[in-house]
Formats: C-alpha cells, structure tokens, sequence
C-alpha cells in the first residue's frame, strides 16, 4: 500500500526544527566570539553610569545611545554603561529608561567616568515609536494615541507565555477574550468593539515593519463548536520582543490603508547594541491545573430503577479509580546572545517550550529561533535582517460538541454507575485517548530587512521588504476499535480528517522624508510611500473514513476517500503623502492621503482614498505655562480613515464544476458576484490629553474616539430569475463605535529603599447597528444562534424568548409560562409561543480595564500584581442547556419547587433567555515576586545577573456568572466567531504557578 502524502504519523517531528534553532545558536557563538574583538580594536570610548536624581540608586536597564549613529548599549545592574568606536572629539548621548525623563547630553569622547541623572516621569513625550508613522517619530509629534507595551520590563517580573496574555490587560481598549484553558490555544483580540457584521475584526500584526498571518482561528476542521482553536498571535516567543506599539483605530491606521480599521499591533523584537557580548538563560518550570473541580462542577442527578440518585466529581472519580484531570507539567528554556561592534550588532536566540494541560493528550511543543543583524557601513546607513523561526506540534484534545473527557464528566449520569462507563456520561477518560486524536504540525518562517538610508541631512529613506510563510497541517483522526463499548458507529469505522494550509505573505514597503527648517522656529516635514502586500494561501484538504480493521491510519487505508484543493490571493497596492508642520517643537500639525487598489474590489470600483489630519499641542512648554501642580500637558486631536476590502472572491461571478451527461464535466452558476463592490470605509475622531502632575509623580492618558464604518459588507438575497441562487455581497451596512480610555500612572512613593508604581485604566465602548440598507425587510439579520445584527443595538447582540412569569400545578409542572412581548406588544407579556425575541445583552464587554502595582524593595525584591476586568457583557451557558433542558440531570428538574417557576419554565420549554447570563467579571490575573541576587554573590559563580522569580496566574475570580468560566467560549467553528460568546464543556481557564531562574553573563 503507497502511504497518503497527507497522512501524519503521530511521531513525525516538523521539518526543519532539528537544524534551525542549533545554527542560530552557533551563528550567535560566532558572533559573540568575533565582535568583542573587533570593538576592542575602535578607538574612542565613553562609559559612566545612570542613577537616579532623587534616590541616587543606579538605574538598570537604560538605553544609552550615541546620537546620529547605530552605537548603544543597556545599562547593567549597577546603572554601568560602556560605548566603544566612537568618532571624534565630543559627542550627544541620549539616555532612555521607561518611567523615567529623557536626557540628551554632551559628552567629550574618552570620558570613561561621565554621570547621567535620570527624573522620573509618569509620561514620556519624547518616546520613540515607528507605528502608524512614514518613520520613526516622537510620541509628541503625533496626534493620535500609541500604546506601547515594553516587553522586556513586563516578562521580567510577570508569568507570561503567549503574545495575547502579554496584551491582556495593558491596554485600555484592548479586549482579549479568552477561549479555553486548553493549552496551545488562542484567544480573541478587539480594539475599540467590533465595526464589521461579515469581515474580521481582528488586528493587522506586523513583526519588525512587515505585515504577518493574523489568523486567530486555526485547528482542525472538524471541531464542531470550535472551542480550542490555535492563534497564529502566540507563535512569537515573548522572550524576543522588544516592544509592543498599538493602534487602536482608523485615525491612526491611515497610512496602513485597506485592511487597518481594526487597528494595528507592531511587534518589535530585539536587536544588537555595540558592545561586549551578553547572554541570557533562562530556565522556566511550573505547573497548569484545574483549580478546584470539586466544588466548581455540579452535582448531577438521575432516575435510576425508578429511583433518584445522584452522583458528583468525587464520586465519579471514586468510581474511575484515577485523578479525572492531572497537574500538567510546564517547562520553557531560551538562550540569546546580544552584543556586536559599532559596524555590526547582533541579537541571536533559541527556545523550547513543553507545556502540558489537565489531560494528558493535551500538550505544546515548540522550538523557536531567532537572529536580528544590524551592519552599519556608515553613519549614513543601516541594515537590520530579521529572521525567525518556529516549529513544533500542538495536541489537542476534543471539547464541545464533539464530545471528549469534559463532555462526559461535566454531564456525567448515575444511571452509568456499575457500567463500563464507571459513571461517564459517554467514554471513559482513557477511551477518548486510545481513540481520537487532534493535532497541529506548524512550521513558519518569518524574515525582513529594512534600509534605514541618511543620505543629507534633509533626506531620509527607509525599505523594508520580508516575508512571512507559514505551513500548517491540522489532523483529527478518530481510530477504529472493533472491540467499541462507547462510540457506536465512530469506532465501529473510524476516521481521519487532514487539512494543509499554506499561506504566504509579503511586504514590500517604502517611504522618505523630507525635513526642512523653514525658520527658527517652523520645521517642514513632507514625506511619502508606496507599499505592496500580497496574501496567499493554499488549501489541500483529503478525508477517509471506514478503515477495514484497527491499526491503519492513512486516509489511503480508508474504504471511502475525497479530497479538495484550493488557493485564495489578495494583492494590495497603496501610495501615500503626508505633511507635517512643526513650531518650536512644541506644536505639530498633520495632513495625509492614502490611495489603494485591491484585488478584491469589484471591476467597477476605482481606487478607494483615505485622508488623515492631526494636531499636538505640548502645551506646558509654552512661555505663558505656569502651573506648578501640572508639569507636563499636551492635547491631541486626530481625524483618519481606513477601510477592510472585502473577501478574496466576493466581488467575482464564480460557476462550479457538476458531473454532466456521461460523467462529462460541467459547470453550474455558482455566486452572481458584484462587480461595484467595494471596501468597507470606516473613519475616526479622536480626542484626548496626556498630562503629568506633581513632579511628575501622577500621568494621566485620556482618550475620546468616535468611529463610524459605512459600507459594511452584507449578504442581500437575489431573486432566482437572474439565474444564480443565494445571497450578493453589497456595501450596504453601517456600525458606529464610540468610547472613553483613561489610564493613570502614579508614582507614590520614592525613597532610597522603597518604590511603589501603580496603573488604573478603564476603556468603555458603545456599539450601535445604524444601517442596514436594503438587504432585508426586517430591521436585523440574523447572525448565528440567538445573535442579531439589529437596528438600533450593538453589533452582534443576544435577542432570544425571555420567561418573564409563571406558575406550578399540583406535579411541579411550569403552566400559565408568559414572555417578554418587547416593544412590539408595548412591554406587554405574551404567550411564549407568539413571543419574539428580545434583546439580552451584547456579546462584547461595555467596559474593561485593568489595575497593577510593582513594589520594590531594597532594590532586589519586585512584588507585582495585575487584576483586569470585563463589564457588562453576556454569553449563553451550554453546560446548564445540556445539563438542565436537555439531559435532564439538574437538581431543579427534580426538586422544581427549590427553584422559581420562570427558572422551570425556562428549562421545560428550552426558552434561550433562561441560558443567557451576564458574565461580567474581574480576575486576580498575575502575582509574582522577583528577587535579584546581590552582584557580590551573583559575581562569585561568573553571572552579571542572576534574577529568581516565582509567579502565579488566573489566581482568583469575582463574578456573579453562574457558568463555570465566564472567560470560557467557543472561538471558531459553526458558533464561533466574533460574536458567539457560547460556552459548553469547555476547559476553564486553569491556574497556574511557574519558577523561572533569569542567568546573564
């Protein structure tokens, strides 16, 4: 028998991880090895240290650079700095520190013993940010709001593992909406709401200037519900991330063009500073577990040999003879190399990570690598190449609809006691391993260089170019078992389901600025662009099922076998101009212009344009400031737009491929398509101040958006006359968005011993359906189960039948059940029968936020902890639906008369309002404690620094949610989505603590 090329053995190891992350190592070695020679061998040095102007206590982890030149370097534990190779007599040396003021200086070169004072600031104006800019700009100058992230600081001190928990809770307006606690998979994330009723709204992801896969829904395709779906977001080891920049809407996202309405998230990764090699390692082990199952699951009832009986989770474990959920292992190393000379610096890294879940099929295994190389020929040039790699296997485990441990011990039934179902409701743990299988290979590439060119002292230039490929294969493959007990005909036949994806990105990316000083006080800055982005991605899907007899495992070996092959691409072209007008460094304003053309767009539609203004206002530093509480105050005001062009074929008249006459290939009409179809256009106001106070101990970020997007894509049914069956895509809809984002910094308290930061931010968002067109006679379309796109409501609400009065006969029955009538019926309660669906809440939250504290003793002992919360938002118990309505296995189908009759009419009637619930909440997310060694101990056994921490994550919950999770829903398949916040036999968020020894050398 020839082996299927699509089948997996579930031993294969990705390809290229046995090679990738060793040469990256070895390169960096190298590297290590030969720079230091070569910036020994400059002349021209300037060292010194960065302390503290209040507490003068050294300041650790200071960039400290050679202004006009690629030479820098970070201060040491001791705030210790060296820069080699520099030119001339005298230089300016710049110094940064987050939380701290920066300071530009002259310095004469040689001066090995120079002192720099650093203030500290609750906002940093002069911060440098590359987001949303043709180039690299001060926060200052820009009108719109950048939300930065600094890695490096946060994975310091906080329990962090994936992309999406380092955005989780820092940053206002940011949403991530959890999943499952199943490990490998992925969340969601919104910025300022959804504005798309059809279309993503997800971010666009760039990683070091170049767009990347953004997909946060992949996995197997069979799961049903979809609950544990993979994101491409946490294929990044945080441990290589620099920064993080943020934007958040389309007043920022103009120059991004088509695609950007959703905001944009700019992953920035280390890079090599000039100097003596440094390494890191560091050794993360731990433990994920579900916390607490025996009082968070249900007890479950029955009627047995006419009889009630009862069992619960201990019980059913007694009975199984075995712990149901384990303690998973957790375990991460990464090694990077950082150094190099003033003409080359290099950043080289290599990770592996090993995370188990609760069960035992359920595991991460990831190899990543990592080499940033930047060459500096001259003072006029710069080349950073970019490179990483990532290769590993996620095992997943069935949830939701399709079954799996949770299914069977969440619904668990005493009727199965004294069964060889040990009291599970369908297989018994070890069943589900033997015979279903869930995985994902992943390889994926992802490498750019940038130009940055100087040629005069007015001109500047930068290319970027790169490329991001990613090759998935998601297998689900269900074992025949002659021998089957539980699964009926799925093990009687057994299965296997394989997807390949492939999908490619690139980016080529140019843009120059021409900076003029009009005067001595009015600075021009003109620049320009073009870029190019293509996406495409390839679909090989094959499926078998019915395997003669156990052991055969390739869709091959299947009795019945089909298979499909597709590719989708999406070309975009855009060009912009953009004019910036600078007094006295102090005020700055902004106008822009984007065009694009897309492949999607409709024959019939011309380039779409987006315009941009912007001012800021620094305006404490104006002559006539003199308010002493108030140090710093700068106002802002940003209007732009942006758009998301419509999918790939959408605008296209498609014919399918039927059997004809004599088995003769024919083709059928298809879609009707649109050749008028175009993006959808969303525009934005935003409003907002940044101000600092009391010698700079208190900052305040304020933020005032107003969205609206016109065009929105729907389906309108056509009539069967024109020959093609279905729906056409229109550009008919229209979503508005609007919302307030404060954070405030605060720095209490100072001393020589003891620091205390805090951050509060809240974000609030109101959503609301303004036009539907023509594409209905109603006043909503429906979305998915229970979900509406309304007039009038947020995008995406809950509109179901809602009890609202009852009453019990002489058996405990629900009679007289009456429901919401809505404004159709005047408030009015009616017959549930007649009764229309009411709104019940929004899918997303109203308000969410976060607040943190870092407390830091002695200067070696950092106590953090971060507490985030979601408001005013509703999601659909699956678990009461199953337990209560359709199983019948709750206490109240038993004992109706404990309960409220709307409650029992609710589960007797299967009415869905009865199954919504508020799931508003706030969650102890992160606690950890740091400790670093003295350097007179750390020094004795070789180590520069050497950093302890012990952390914990998801440590407590506050809600009135009566779910299990209120973070738990299905994220992709039939009711998933950005709007399906479903939640059904799903693996809640699970409780973690780690131990990670930080090593540099």
């Amino acid at each position: 028998m020839i082996p299927d090329p699509l089948s997996v053995r579930r031993t294969s190891r990705p390809r290229g991880q046995c090679w990738t992350v060793p040469a990256i190592l070895f390169v960096a070695a190298f590297l290590a090895v030969t720079f230091p020679a070569a910036a020994r061998a400059q002349q021209g040095t300037v060292a010194g240290t960065v302390v503290n102007v209040e507490t003068l206590e050294p300041v650790s982890g200071a960039q400290v650079t050679i202004e006009g030149t690629g030479l820098g370097t970070l201060t040491n534990s001791a705030g210790e700095f060296r820069i080699t190779g520099v030119e001339g007599t005298n230089a300016m040396l710049r110094v940064q520190s987050i939380g701290y003021g920066t300071v530009t200086q002259q310095v004469r070169v040689g001066d090995t013993a120079i002192r720099i004072t650093l203030g500290e600031e609750a906002i940093a104006l002069d911060e440098i940010v590359v987001t949303g800019t043709p180039g690299a700009a001060q926060k200052r100058a820009i009108g719109n709001v950048v939300a930065t992230i600094e890695a490096e600081d946060v994975m310091d001190v906080a329990p962090v593992g994936n992309l999406q928990e380092l955005i989780n809770g820092r940053v206002a307006g940011a949403v991530v909406l959890q999943s499952t606690g199943m490990v490998g998979s992925g969340s969601r994330i919104q910025l300022r709401g959804a504005s798309s009723f059809s279309l993503s709204n997800a971010p666009l992801i760039y990683i070091d200037g170049i767009r990347t896969n953004s997909d946060q829904s992949t996995g197997p395709t069979n799961q049903g519900f979809g609950s544990n779906s993979i994101s491409r977001f946490n294929d990044i080891n945080p441990e290589d991330i620099a920064s993080i920049e943020i934007i958040k809407g389309p007043a920022a996202a103009t120059l991004y063009g088509t695609e950007a309405s959703g905001g944009v998230i700019q992953i920035i990764t280390k890079k090599g500073i000039a100097g003596e090699p440094r390494f890191n390692l560091k050794i993360t082990q731990g433990a994920n577990w579900f916390n607490d199952p025996q009082d968070r699951l249900w007890t479950n009832y029955a009627m047995v040999d006419g009889e009630l009986e009862s069992i619960d989770f201990n019980e059913l474990e007694a009975a199984w003879g075995d712990d149901i959920f384990h303690t998973g292992h957790l375990q991460e190393y990464d090694l990077s190399a950082r150094g190099g000379a003033d003409a080359v610096s290099y950043y080289a890294a290599g990770g592996f990570v090993r995370n188990e879940g609760i069960e035992p099929e359920n595991k991460l295994l990831r190899y990543n690598g990592r080499m940033n190389l930047t060459v500096r020929p001259n003072e006029k040039l710069d080349a950073t190449l970019s490179l990483g790699y990532v290769a590993g296997r996620t095992d997943l485990v069935w949830e939701s609809g399709a079954g799996g441990v949770t299914w069977s011990t969440y619904y668990a039934t005493p009727a199965n006691l004294g069964t060889p179902r040990h009291g599970f409701y369908s297989g018994t743990p070890e069943s589900y391993y033997a015979l279903v299988d869930t995985w994902q290979d992943l390889n994926r590439f992802t490498g750019s260089i940038q130009f940055n060119h100087r040629p005069t002292d007015w001109f500047t230039q930068r290319l970027a170019a790169g490329t991001d490929h990613t090759r998935e294969q998601n297998v689900e493959l269900f074992n025949r078992d002659d021998q089957y007990v539980f699964f009926d005909s799925f093990a009687d036949r057994g299965y296997k389901d394989v997807l390949d994806r492939n999908s490619e990105l690139m980016t080529l990316d140019y843009s120059g600025t021409l900076s003029f000083p009009v005067n001595d006080r009015l600075t021009s800055n003109t620049s320009f662009g073009a870029q190019y982005y293509r996406d495409y991605s390839e679909y090989i899907s094959a499926y078998g099922e019915d395997f003669p007899v156990p052991g055969l495992t390739t869709i091959e070996a299947a009795a019945i076998q089909r298979g499909t092959e597709d590719y989708i691409e999406n070309t975009t072209v855009g060009v912009f101009g953009q004019q910036q007008v600078a007094w006295n460094n102090r005020l700055f304003l902004t106008a822009g212009l984007r065009a694009d053309d897309n492949s999607a767009f409709g024959e019939q539609f011309d380039i779409v344009y987006y315009p941009k203004v912007s001012a800021s206002w620094v305006v404490s530093e104006e002559p006539f400031w003199n308010f002493g509480v108030v140090n710093q105050l700068r106002v802002r005001a940003a209007y732009g737009q942006s758009g998301q062009q419509p999918e790939a074929f959408a605008a296209l008249r498609t014919f399918e491929p039927v059997p004809g006459p004599g088995d003769v290939g024919v083709v059928t009409p298809g879609t009707i398509g649109n050749p008028a179809l175009g993006p959808e256009r969303s525009e934005e106001i935003e409003l907002g101040f940044d101000a600092s106070m009391f010698d700079s101990r208190l900052g305040f970020e304020f933020t005032y958006y107003d969205q609206t997007t016109r065009d929105a894509i729907l389906l309108r049914r056509i009539a069967p006359s024109s020959g093609f069956a279905g729906s056409q895509f229109v550009n008919a809809g229209e979503v508005t968005n609007s919302g307030l984002e404060l954070v405030i910094d605060a720095l209490p308290y100072r001393s020589e011993d003891v620091s205390w930061d805090l951050r509060f931010s809240i974000a609030t968002n109101e959503n609301e359906v303004v036009d539907l067109g023509d594409v209905t006679d109603e006043d909503f379309i429906q979305a998915s189960s229970y979900i509406q796109h309304r007039l009038g409501y947020p995008i995406g609400s809950w509109f179901a039948r809602e009890v609202v009065s009852a009453d019990f006969d002489a058996s405990g029955e629900a009679i007289n059940i009456m429901c919401e009538g809505g404004p159709e019926n005047n408030g009015e309660a009616v017959p549930c029968d007649v009764a229309p669906p009411v709104f019940l809440g929004r899918t997303s939250p109203r308000t969410q936020g976060a607040f943190s504290t870092t407390l830091t003793l002695f200067d070696n002992l950092q106590l953090f902890g971060l507490l985030d919360y979601k408001l005013d938002y509703s999601k659909l118990d699956g678990n009461e639906r199953v337990r209560c309505a359709l199983f019948l296995r709750c206490r109240a189908n038993y004992f109706p008369e404990e309960f409220s009759p709307v409650l029992i009419a609710g589960y007797q009637e299967l009415i869905p309002g009865t199954l919504i619930h508020d799931a508003s909440f706030a969650k102890l997310r992160e606690l950890s404690a740091t400790y670093t060694i003295p350097q007179e101990w750390s020094g004795r056994i070789g180590t520069d620094e050497l950093k302890v921490t012990v952390a914990g994550r998801n440590l407590g919950t506050w809600t009135n949610y009566d779910g299990l999770e209120p973070e738990a829903t299905f994220h992709g398949g039939s009711r998933g989505g950005d709007f399906a916040i479903w939640e059904q036999n799903v693996i809640p968020q699970l409780r973690q603590f780690v131990v990670s020894v930080d090593i540099a050398f």
